[in-house]
């Protein structure tokens, strides 16, 4: 991501996301987020992002098929395997070619 000009926060534990988030709420314009982790799930993640600023835009990756079920917020829904090219065209699409990242999601998953 970085490689194409976007600026991009890694973090492998939501509940550090969120709190970098409280102290940075109009700092990001995506969130990049795995369904699955420990503490708090993508959903339960992307809502406290949605509280703290309704601007940020969500994208959430998951290798289970029924999260769609849970996607009240409409969420952007990734199912893995995702290639690289594949998030990137969705980020840019997002975030119409500019803007900074915030990615939760262990990007060595997908």
């Amino acid at each position: 991501m970085q490689e194409n000009g976007y600026s991009v926060n890694a973090f492998t534990n939501p509940k550090v996301a969120l709190e970098h988030l409280l102290n940075n709420p109009n700092r990001y314009q995506l969130v990049i987020s795995d369904y699955r982790m420990p503490y708090l799930n993508g959903f339960e993640l992307g809502t406290k992002v949605k509280e703290l600023n309704g601007n940020i835009k969500v994208i959430l990756i998951s290798a289970y098929d029924n999260i769609e079920d849970n996607n009240r917020l409409n969420f952007e829904l990734l199912k893995k395997p995702v290639t690289l090219q594949k998030l990137l065209d969705i980020v840019n699409v997002s975030l119409n070619n500019n803007g900074k990242a915030l990615l939760s999601a262990r990007l060595d998953e997908i």
